[in-house]
């Protein structure tokens, strides 16, 4: 998106999570936020009010809800190896597309609870989404008896550390393997490891 394309309120977010992504919260200010936005600072205090409120908006702004009710379940086979692969790649590109917003959930973890920002929330989701799969995969006989609160936060760490290793690759990939063929080897691991 092209920046004379954006509003007002979207250049102030825009420049407000690059300053609190490369700054930090406490260090970033109004008058930061104002200049790299190419607006004043009483544009900023118009339409945001505070600081606060502007960290506010950036979290609402990056969707950390996963798609999981937007046909992501009609998109199940209830093949285990297929799932896990959709399942594991709707979660890689997720936190590729929420990459800014992650970054500054770990940086600004205590601003965020002090905003009153529920960072757990969208993950629960997840796992709770990922409990009912394979309590009904169990069901159905095609997963071992396990704890599948366990297996869901596994699965989750699993991903997770996917897209954790693609934000290291600024200093130079790990591997030559594609984050691709990653996703679908461990997505066949994790698949073998609870069929029985």
């Amino acid at each position: 998106m092209q920046s004379e394309n954006l509003s007002t309120r979207e250049k102030i977010l825009q420049a407000a999570t690059e300053l609190i992504v490369d700054k930090g919260f406490k260090e970033t200010t109004t008058k930061d936020i104002a200049a790299s936005a190419g607006v004043s600072e009483m544009s900023v205090f118009r339409h945001f009010g505070s600081k606060k409120a502007i960290l506010v908006a950036i979290m609402k702004q990056y969707s950390f809800e996963y798609p999981i009710e937007n046909g992501l379940r009609e998109q199940l086979i209830w093949e285990l190896e297929h799932d896990l692969l959709l399942l594991a790649e709707m979660q890689y590109h997720f936190n590729l597309r929420n990459e800014k917003a992650i970054l500054i959930r770990f940086k600004e973890s205590k601003n965020l609870l002090a905003c009153d920002i529920d960072v757990k929330r969208d993950p629960s989701l997840l796992k709770e989404f990922l409990v009912w799969y394979f309590d009904e995969m169990y069901a159905q006989g095609k997963i071992l008896k396990a704890d599948n609160e366990k297996l869901a936060i596994h699965f989750m760490s699993f991903n997770f550390g996917l897209f954790c290793n693609k934000m290291l690759d600024v200093y130079g990939p790990i591997s030559a393997i594609s984050k691709k063929e990653e996703i679908i080897f461990g997505a066949k691991c994790f698949a073998r490891g609870i069929q029985p």
